[in-house]
């Protein structure tokens, strides 16, 4: 029965999406009509002024960041993860008890999971990182092992190139994150969503060796170049995204509905015009087409190493226990183990309850921002919570969760418009924050 409310809820938000979507691509655009009325063809600079024109009708005219501000955003999120470093080495001297604390000790202390692993590849390769006489680290995209391997020229200890890695990653993502959405919304929604990312429960794993900060540098940058519809650098800037996270190809998806919505083939058609849009395709949409590269690349790296393109696959499976599966098997497995009493109550709150509440909160979102919020991002944040649900053994779903961006643009918008609700929510999340990095610095199952 719990299943089949699942289902529901989900095909309802995807049939409500998808009506808004046809509703959106159908509907006249009186500015976009009146531009196209003095051309014979209407240009694609005429549309997106016209686009420029209905968001000014509507009270919410473009904004953008000047280089000053720029640079603030970028310092205060760098202010703000040397500030939770310091933490984390408070943290671990308190509890660890440690005789003698040094820079090695902090290090290893935001060396937990997955973090050793990635550091492995940048430090000896995919060929030279065996384990029980298997390539098993295949399964690791390897965006960020490039990286941390560039950054290790000029830096000594392969641990600090990876955090180093990880801080500008998140402090150059901050500035993109912030002036997307003033351009999308205004600096207050910018500003409230930056802010409940930051501080957001799993938030301090941005300032670990792992992908969450490159990866939000990506996809923040990507969603910048789609609302300024730079495709070329879209296309460019996906590859990236897909070399770095297996959701990377997402932003094909995203960008291919702003793509729809911007060059209308409906109203194109009406118009008797639809050739127009076929030119727009392959001018501007077929740089879209470089964001899959970045998984070739990464299929092609596990051929070179093992001979089999899709060999991660059965490592995935075999070693790290990750096989698809329909999103309602995942989460049947989830509340299993909540209600299990035998399970340890430190599990369940460090690993099964954020990520049932995860799920039920990006629903949630969802319900809330279709009709409110740009589709472009209700369309990411469904399909990567989708992919994050439908997997077996997903043990890493706090974590994976804190790259579904969009739901704290949602929060954001949220907030401006009650208030009110803002610094309880800071506050909850500042504290929740604080005590599953505690965990993480132990050794709990903060992963």
């Amino acid at each position: 029965m719990i299943k089949l409310i699942y289902v529901a809820v989900v095909v309802l938000l995807i049939v409500y999406w998808f009506v808004e979507f046809i509703r959106q691509l159908s509907g006249k655009r009186e500015a976009a009509e009146e531009a196209a009325k003095t051309e014979e063809v209407a240009t694609g600079e005429a549309v997106e002024e016209a686009a420029k024109a209905e968001e000014v009708a509507q009270g919410r005219p473009e904004e953008k960041i000047t280089l000053r501000t720029a640079a603030k955003v970028f310092g205060l999120a760098l202010l703000f993860r040397l500030l939770l470093y310091v933490c984390a080495t408070t943290i671990y001297m308190i509890f660890r008890d440690e005789a003698k604390f040094s820079l090695q000790a902090f290090f290893e202390c935001w060396a937990h999971w997955d973090s050793p692993h990635y550091l492995d590849i940048a430090e000896k390769g995919y060929a030279n990182c065996i384990e029980n006489g298997q390539h098993l680290f295949l399964v690791f995209f390897p965006l960020y092992p490039w990286l941390v391997r560039l950054f290790h020229l000029i830096c000594p200890s392969w641990q600090l190139a990876g955090m180093l890695v990880s801080t500008l990653s998140f402090a150059v993502g901050a500035v993109f994150f912030y002036a997307t959405l003033v351009r999308e919304y205004d600096r207050d929604v910018a500003e409230k969503a930056l802010v409940l990312l930051s501080v957001s429960p799993f938030a301090f794993f941005f300032g670990a060796a792992m992908t969450e900060s490159l990866f939000f540098c990506m996809v923040s940058i990507a969603f910048y170049l789609i609302k300024r519809h730079c495709w070329l650098g879209v296309g460019l800037i996906g590859l990236l995204c897909s070399i770095c996270r297996a959701q990377g190809v997402i932003i094909l998806g995203v960008a291919g509905v702003e793509f729809l919505l911007t060059y209308s083939p409906v109203r194109l058609a009406r118009e008797k015009k639809l050739g127009t849009f076929f030119q727009y395709v392959f001018t501007k949409g077929i740089f879209l087409l470089l964001i899959p590269v970045g998984n070739l690349i990464y299929c092609y790296i596990n051929y070179v190493v093992e001979g089999n393109a899709f060999q991660f696959v059965t490592y995935q499976r075999e070693h790290w226990h990750l096989s698809p599966t329909f999103f309602t098997n995942s989460l049947e497995e989830i509340v299993s183990y909540l209600v299990n009493p035998t399970v340890g109550t430190s599990i369940k709150a460090c690993i099964w309850i954020p990520e049932y509440l995860a799920f039920v909160l990006a629903m949630a979102a969802l319900a809330y921002g279709i009709k409110r919020h740009p589709l472009k991002y209700t369309a990411y944040l469904f399909v990567y919570t989708m992919i994050c649900y439908s997997v077996t053994w997903l043990i890493s779903g706090g974590r994976y969760m804190l790259c579904a961006f969009p739901l704290f643009m949602i929060a954001g918008e949220f907030t401006h418009r009650h208030p009110k609700i803002y610094p309880w929510l800071i506050s909850l999340s500042s504290f929740l924050m604080a005590v599953y990095a505690t965990g993480y610095f132990l050794w709990k199952q903060v992963m």
